[in-house]
This record gives C-alpha cells, sequence and structure tokens, in this order.
C-alpha cells in the first residue's frame, strides 16, 4: 500500500500528458485565441467526468490597489454569468450537481465541477458552457460585490485563527519581502471593503483571457463530442491585443540568515523552525525532471524514519521533531526542519537535531540503504505498467495542470515509467551525496523562525544557531556511525515453538460469500477473500469492554497503553530491532483502546501475511514495555502540563465540558495529576486484563488472501493464544447532561467573533426510511441556511449542517448547525436558524424538493458504492455488520426499498416526531469585545 500511494503522489508530483494529440481516449489541442484544451476519456468513475477551468493567473498579479481581488474574483463566479442568470449553483444543483468550487493561489485560480453524470449529453455541454461563462463571461454586479464584500469579511474572521497569523507573520521572512509576502490571496481589509466595480472589473478584463486559460474535463465521456463542444464554444472568443504582461515574480536571496520571534498567545507550545529556501533547478528533459522528483522522495523517505526513530528512542531532548523537502510557492521548494523540545532545552535540542540530520546525510544514504528502497519502488513501477485505465481522475488532472502551468514535458504513462525505470538504476549513494551538498551547503537562503507566546522567552539568536549549524557541519560523526546497532540478518521474529490450535466448527456465510471459522481456544474469525485492493490484507481483532469496565483511578494508566503501545517493541526486539527486521515487509499494526471495545487490526501486502500473523502473535503474547520509555513520557508530559499557559482553545474546550458533561470521576483533566496517575505496573495489567483472551475476540480477516493459507496461519498463531473464556459486556456510563441547554461563553477572541453551534439529539427507534428522512432534513437545512445567512446576509463564510443516525450499539439521531459570524450578526442569526426549523415544521417542503434530494443522495450512494465496493473495508465493516444483525448492511431493506417510496409527509412526520422530543443544545462561544 505504502509503494501505490508513494507512486500515486508521484505521477501526481510529474508532468507528464500522453503525447498523442488525438486518440480514442484523448484530445489535447490549443484554440487560435490562445486557450489550451485537455480532454481525457476515463472508466474509473463510470458515468460520471469532472470539470476544470485552470487560469494561469493568481493574487500576484494584482496591483498594489487590487490586493485581495483574485479571490473576490473567484467568488463573483458563482453569482450570475451571462448564460445563467441565476447563477451556476442554481442550475447545477438543480441537475444533482452539489460538488463544485474554486480557489485562488498566488500564482493560479482554478475552478471545478465534480462527479457530473454524463448521460444526458445536455448536460455535459450545459458544463462545458459553465466553464466558458466562467472564463470571461461574469456580470459582475455591483449589489453582488457589495454581498461578497460581507462573505470575504466573515471568511477573514473564520480563518485567522492562530496558525494563520503565525503563517502571516512569517511570510515577510520565507520570502523575504517579495510581493508573495504582500499579495496573500485573502487581501487586506481596505481593499475588500472599498474597492470599486472598475477596480475589479480593470483586474478582470487584463487577465480572465484565453492565452492565460485552460479547460481540462476527465471522465467517462466521449472525447470527440466534447472536443467538438468546446470548440465552438470557446473559439469564438477574440484573442486578446496587447495583453498585460503575465510576469513571473522572483523571491530574492538572502546571503545571511533571516530570524524572527513569531509571538501570539494562543501558540500553545514552544517551537523552532528553520527553513532554507531551494530555487528550482533548470530541467531540459524527462530524465531530469525524474531525478530531481524521486532524489527528493526518497529524501523524505529515509529522513522521515530516521528521524522519527531517533525522537522515539528518548534518548535527546526533542519531544517531535521532523525534516522535509516541499514546494514552497512556483519556482521555489525548501528543505524544512521543525522541532519541539523539553521546557527550556530548545538549545540543546536544536544541537541535538542539526548533528542527526548532518548524522543522516553522511551516513544515512549509503547504498546499502538506498537499494532495497529502490528494488521496491522499482518493483512498484513494474506492477503500474499498463495501468493507465485504472488511474483515478486526480492523477490526470494533476498531469495536465503542471505541463499549463509549468511546462512539464509531454509523454505518455508508460513512457514515463520506462525513463523512470532508467533513472532508477543510476541512482547511488553518490548522487544522494551531490545533490545534498548542491542545496545544503552555504549560508544563503536560511530563515529561522521562533514560535511561543512569551515574547522575552529565551530562544537561541542567529549567530548561535548560524554556529550550530556550522558545529555539526564540522563535527567527526565517525565514531557515532561505528555504534549503529545491527540486528542479524537471519533474525526472527519469532525463534521459539508455539503450539498451534484447531479450527472445530466451520460455517459458510452466503450471503457474504464468506467463512466463521471457531477455533479450539474460542475464537471468532470471520474470512473473505477479496482482490478490491489487490495484494493487500487487513485483519481486525476486537473485543467488547473497553475503557467502560476499567476503574476510574485506572483510566489514566489505559491511556498510557494506548499513548505507548510498540514503542517498547516486542518480545526481545526493541522499536529500533523491530524496525530493522520489518525494513523489507509492508505490514502495520494499530491497538485502539475506545470506550466500548478494545481492538488490534494489522494490514499489510498479502506476501507479508506471515509476519503480519506473527506480529499479531507477539503482540498478544509477548509484548514489551519500557519502564525508562514509561517513566520518561509521564515526567516529560507533566513537565509540558507544568510549563504549559492555557490558550482560548483550552479555556473554550474546559468551559464547554463544563457545560456539557456532569461531573464524573471518569472524566480526567489532563494536567499534572493525571499523568501523576499513571502507573507502569497497573498499564501492563490492564493489556493482560484486555487483550490477553483469544476467546474474548472476534476476528475479521479479509483481503487477498487465498482460503488454505488463511486457515492455517490463523490455527497456527491465533490458535495460539491461550483463552481465559471472560465473557464481556460494556457498561453504560452517562456522560452528558440531561434536558435542553442554552449557554453564551465570553472570551478573549480576537475579531468580534461569534461562533454558534446548536445541536439537537434524540433516542427515537427509528426505521431505515426514517433514517432517509434525516439524510433529507441535513441536506434541506444546508441549503436553506447557506442561502438564508451566507446567500441572503452576508453574515457568514459557510454553514455546516451534519445529520447522523445509528442503531448500533444503541438508536441515536444528531442534527448539528455550526457556523461562525460577527458579534453584531450573531444574535440575529442564532434567532434565524430556530426560526427557520419552527416553520418547516409547520409547512414542510414539496414532493418536488423530496424527489431533488433523493435525485442527489441516490447519486452520493452511487458513487460512494462504486468506489467502496469490494474493497477490503467494504467488506470488513459488512461482516461486523452481519455478525451484529445477521444482514449485509447494503442489503435493499435500508435503501433501495425504501427511497423512491419516501414523499414529503414522510419527511415532515420524522421531522416533527425527532425535533419535538430531541435535547437542543444551544451554545455561542463569543468574543468579549
Amino acid at each position: 500500500m505504502r509503494n501505490l500511494l508513494l507512486l500515486l503522489l508521484f505521477f501526481c508530483s510529474s508532468c507528464f500528458v500522453v503525447a498523442q494529440e488525438s486518440s480514442g481516449v484523448f484530445r489535447y489541442g490549443k484554440l487560435k485565441n490562445g486557450l489550451t484544451y485537455y480532454i481525457r476519456h476515463t472508466e474509473v468513475q463510470s458515468g460520471y467526468a469532472d470539470y476544470y477551468l485552470v487560469q494561469n493567473v493568481g493574487s500576484l498579479l494584482e496591483d498594489d490597489n487590487q490586493n485581495g481581488l483574485a479571490h473576490v474574483l473567484e467568488h463573483m463566479a458563482f453569482h450570475s454569468t451571462q448564460s445563467f442568470p441565476d447563477g451556476v449553483p442554481a442550475f447545477l444543483q438543480r441537475h444533482g450537481v452539489e460538488t463544485f468550487n474554486a480557489v485562488t493561489k498566488y500564482d493560479e485560480t482554478i475552478y471545478h465541477i465534480d462527479h457530473v453524470p454524463t448521460a444526458s449529453r445536455v448536460l455535459v455541454d450545459s458544463c462545458v458552457l459553465v466553464l466558458r461563462d466562467w472564463s470571461g463571461f461574469l456580470k459582475l454586479k455591483s449589489e453582488d460585490m457589495d454581498q461578497e464584500r460581507k462573505v470575504i469579511r466573515e471568511e477573514r474572521r473564520v480563518r485567522m485563527n492562530v496558525s494563520k497569523r503565525v503563517k502571516k507573520m512569517a511570510e515577510p521572512y520565507l520570502y523575504n519581502g517579495s510581493k508573495y509576502a504582500i499579495h496573500d490571496i485573502i487581501g487586506t481589509v481596505d481593499v475588500v471593503q472599498n474597492f470599486t466595480p472598475e477596480q475589479l472589473r480593470s483586474y478582470y478584463n487584463d487577465f480572465y483571457r484565453p492565452d492565460q486559460q485552460a479547460v481540462m474535463i476527465i471522465g467517462d465521456i466521449d472525447v470527440e463530442q466534447v472536443e467538438t463542444t468546446v470548440k465552438r464554444l470557446f473559439d469564438p472568443i477574440p484573442k486578446r491585443k496587447n495583453p498585460k504582461p503575465r510576469l513571473v515574480y522572483k523571491i530574492e536571496n538572502n546571503d545571511r540568515p533571516l530570524y524572527a520571534k513569531l509571538i501570539d498567545k494562543e501558540i500553545s507550545n514552544n517551537s523552532i523552525q528553520l527553513v532554507k529556501r531551494i530555487p528550482w533547478v533548470s530541467v531540459n528533459s524527462l530524465e531530469d525532471m525524474l531525478r530531481e522528483m524521486l532524489l527528493r522522495d526518497f529524501y523524505n523517505s529515509v529522513m522521515r524514519g530516521l528521524i522519527t526513530e531517533y525522537v522515539e528512542a528518548g534518548e535527546s531532548y526533542l519531544l517531535s521533531a521532523g525534516a522535509w523537502i516541499s514546494n514552497l510557492v512556483r519556482n521555489y521548494d525548501s528543505f524544512n526542519m521543525v522541532l519541539t523540545s523539553l521546557p527550556g532545552k530548545e538549545k540543546e535540542a536544536l544541537q541535538q537535531m542539526l548533528d542527526k540530520i548532518e548524522y543522516v546525510h553522511r551516513f544515512g544514504f549509503t547504498d546499502e540503504v538506498l537499494q532495497p528502497l529502490i528494488e521496491k519502488y522499482r518493483q512498484g513501477v513494474r506492477a503500474n505498467m499498463g495501468q493507465e485505465g485504472s488511474m483515478p481522475n486526480s492523477v490526470f488532472l494533476q498531469i495536465y495542470q503542471d505541463n499549463f502551468l509549468l511546462g512539464r514535458p509531454l509523454c505518455t504513462v508508460d513512457e514515463k515509467l520506462d525513463v523512470t525505470l532508467s533513472v532508477l538504476d543510476t541512482l547511488s549513494a553518490k548522487n544522494f551525496q551531490d545533490w545534498i551538498s548542491d542545496w545544503y551547503g552555504g549560508s544563503d537562503n536560511w530563515v529561522f523562525l521562533m514560535q511561543g507566546n512569551d515574547s522575552t522567552y529565551l530562544f537561541p539568536n542567529a549567530q548561535e544557531i548560524e554556529k550550530m549549524i556550522q558545529d555539526s557541519r564540522s563535527a567527526d560523526m565517525e565514531q557515532l556511525a561505528a555504534r549503529e546497532e545491527v540486528i542479524e540478518e537471519n533474525a526472527e521474529l519469532i525463534d521459539f515453538e508455539i503450539k498451534p490450535g484447531r479450527i472445530v466448527k466451520e460455517k459458510t456465510i452466503k450471503m457474504l460469500d464468506a467463512e466463521e471459522w471457531v477455533l479450539d481456544n474460542g475464537a471468532r474469525i470471520f474470512y473473505k477473500y477479496t482482490d478490491g485492493d489487490k495484494g493487500m490484507f487487513n485483519m481486525l481483532a476486537g473485543s467488547p469492554g473497553g475503557r467502560s469496565v476499567i476503574k476510574a483511578e485506572d483510566l489514566p494508566s489505559a491511556d498510557a497503553l494506548s499513548a505507548l503501545f510498540l514503542q517498547g517493541g516486542l518480545y526481545k526486539y526493541d522499536m529500533n530491532a523491530l524496525g530493522f527486521l520489518l525494513k523489507d515487509h509492508t505490514v502495520d499494526m494499530n491497538l485502539s483502546l475506545d470506550e466500548r471495545s478494545e481492538s488490534i487490526s494489522v494490514v499489510g501486502a498479502s506476501v507479508d501475511l506471515e509476519i503480519a500473523f506473527q506480529l499479531f502473535y507477539l503482540a498478544m503474547e509477548r509484548p514489551r514495555f519500557d519502564s525508562v520509555l514509561f517513566n520518561r513520557f509521564v515526567a516529560v508530559n507533566r513537565m509540558n502540563q507544568a510549563n504549559s499557559n492555557a490558550t482560548i482553545n483550552d479555556t473554550i474546550s474546559e468551559m464547554l465540558s463544563s457545560i456539557r458533561r456532569v461531573e464524573s470521576p471518569r472524566l480526567w483533566k489532563k494536567d499534572t495529576d493525571y499523568y501523576s496517575a499513571m502507573n507502569f505496573d497497573r498499564m501492563i495489567q490492564i493489556y493482560k486484563e484486555r487483550f490477553q483472551d483469544a476467546s474474548d475476540f472476534t476476528f475479521y480477516l479479509v483481503g487477498d488472501i487465498e482460503r488454505e493459507k488463511a486457515r492455517e496461519l490463523v490455527a497456527k498463531y491465533v490458535g495460539a493464544i491461550p483463552s481465559a473464556y471472560r465473557k464481556e459486556t460494556p457498561v453504560e456510563h452517562h456522560y452528558d447532561r440531561e434536558g435542553n441547554i442554552t449557554e453564551d461563553i465570553e472570551v478573549n477572541m480576537p475579531d468580534r467573533k461569534y461562533l454558534v453551534s446548536i445541536e439537537f439529539v434524540n433516542n427515537l427507534k427509528t426505521t431505515p426510511m426514517e433514517e432517509v428522512c434525516m439524510r433529507i432534513l441535513k441536506m434541506y437545512f444546508q441549503y436553506r441556511f447557506q442561502e438564508e445567512i451566507r446567500g441572503e446576509r452576508g453574515a457568514a463564510y459557510s454553514v455546516q449542517v451534519l445529520g447522523e443516525v445509528s442503531s448500533k450499539p444503541r438508536y441515536q439521531q444528531e442534527l448539528f448547525i455550526r457556523f461562525a459570524t460577527s458579534l453584531d450578526e450573531g444574535p440575529r442569526m442564532r434567532e434565524l436558524v430556530h426560526e427557520q426549523i419552527q416553520e418547516f415544521l409547520k409547512q414542510g417542503m414539496t414532493n418536488e424538493d423530496v424527489e431533488d434530494f433523493v435525485l442527489s443522495i441516490e447519486k452520493e450512494k452511487k458513487s460512494v458504492d462504486e468506489m467502496a465496493y469490494n474493497t477490503i473495508a467494504f467488506w470488513t465493516e459488512n461482516l461486523q455488520f452481519y455478525n451484529k444483525t445477521g444482514k449485509r448492511m447494503d442489503s435493499p431493506i435500508y435503501f433501495d426499498a425504501v427511497i423512491d417510496k419516501i414523499k414529503a409527509r414522510n419527511v415532515l412526520g420524522f421531522a416533527r416526531r425527532f425535533f419535538n422530543t430531541a435535547q437542543c443544545v444551544d451554545l455561542v462561544i463569543k468574543s468579549k469585545y
């Protein structure tokens, strides 16, 4: 799985398109007015297509008095256009298309319509017409501009959180005072609130033009017909005479490091970030481009693994750390190093981190380390040869965007894979050493960012950091390299005899084409073969009980178990040794200790199935808990808690908990007392109580694994686990307050915020039809509140409506309405939510409305089913559902048999039943001023 994901990311970050400009599946061309088009037939999502208008212009092209207008234009595209006077959203929603949006960036603006049915030629052509209108036929009415001023004001209010504030403080340094630091997409308050229609139209007329635009249509389409439509609609657009130049902006080099303290009272922990800006190298061939990408990808993979291993070893002052290369902006990458440390130990931790990076640079990229990684990658590339037809639309989208926006080379997928194999054959340790020295050496383009909540805190200064970097570069690390622990190549996970069990009972589950086996130790196994995730498998072992059966005073120790599982390793192998043994295998194991259950899951490649079973056996029978790691975990967290300053979010969380929750000794506050209550011996005992009993677990073994192999390994390893024959059921603990709750919470938030959260909760015994009615209610109120609060009044950037229905472990229905607005608008918008609900309970909706929502639900379900069916996740969930109910979760009784019978009266009847007896929790968090 990891290799497949790496390859998909590699495809997406690469820039290749099919070279043939005309074929049965792909059309590429440029009209005489300069517009570029890419049209691709795919069948991954049969019956659907995605539509994109990509513009090679963004906020950097704004004049000083236009700062923010590129983003305003993006908003205006969803108002009136030449062909859609009521707006594009109204047209799309009438046809059951719910997913459409746009994004403005520094150098580009991208509009998209996703998952459009292609059965109707009229709808296909109409979506091309939408792209055409977006390209240069917006009405740009003054009243719509005034509406969007309000919406963008609220968008700014929502997005200006602590991370955004810190980012804004960092940008002048990251971008060295260039235009990237000034034109930050959302713009200035003054420009957005006071621009004239003429200023907006000026930017629009200057840059929304064919030579800076590309149409991309990808999906289950007739490429010839769609190409004809594109030409018919876009060809008449005239080529712009004397166009304004599309400038490319540079970031000037800084010879000496730039240093800044980024201070905000909402930053919870001190951290240090070092960034080194790396200008893109000139690539003249596909081979050069792929070599650069592969070097970066392998660098990040090796660095991530070794830094994680170093931090988790607990032998440094580091609490968390990372080092990687990523894209900064167009034409620039950056090397990034981030760390948090024990309080007061930032200098020591930074030196340790720099030394470790230097060590990895010198000794981490050896041929012994690289060649196994390269070979594994090579196998993945070969497996993808000839698989172009199975790649998702997003892969082609990124391909075409990179070609249009960045001018990457053209080639077919298989040609690109062939070149990739050739480049892989040439990669060596020396390649990496030379490549690293090209960008890591020198003192230019460094940026040192200290982040915290206290401006007087003694972070290391710029001169100290420069010296640390130089010291790490000149350090003698030969002795350190010689001390690296090496595990014998022939070491085995299990080097002792185990007594296998037997399958004593088996049952065929015809409705799922699956089997149930019972072992002589009482363990139950549900087995299902599927090749939906080719070459992969998952084993989930679950047991009832969870935290609910653990005493209140032991819950901190249970939480320590969840945090530290596997960090001490397994059996006689610590985490480093275990990682070495597993380095050539694709297996991942996780433990979960939830409120009502506990589980262990193992996922991996089918070829590593026995390794996975061995890991599971050792986890159950030979766990390895390290008292040194435990004591460090407790001490570090106690120290952090004692030295931390409560943020606004901490205050809000604590106040919400006191309002929503009853007092209970089971609800621990994460303070020093909580960490002091953690006990190493009790943690181990909890593990034994919760996990060391095969008879109490039900196993779900699903994937591309043959039946006989599965039976053999289940009997050998799961059958060898002893049983205590406990029969447990979860204990019901009631934490939430009963009755309606209405509260206003005032906190010292900036920007005069008014955050609304209205929640309705009920425990009705519902039918499948009523569960669908809840989905319709959710969609109705999402549309209603979005139109009323954002569309009509501009009082919020967005309104989020969530609807949840569950029947296991108990019946529960929830409807949430959440949005952020201003202190001035907030009280009225809060009232409006309740008024709209009461109005609906009187009048309901029309049958025509229900039909529209049903159409959308059916479309969404079809899409989800097509993507999920036959996958490991689908069958694992289905087996769990069968184990609880004796039915398939996708049985027609839950959807197909009821969806077309739903009328407006059914929705209204359920709504009245739900709202009239639901608990209402109406909470507002607002600024004090």
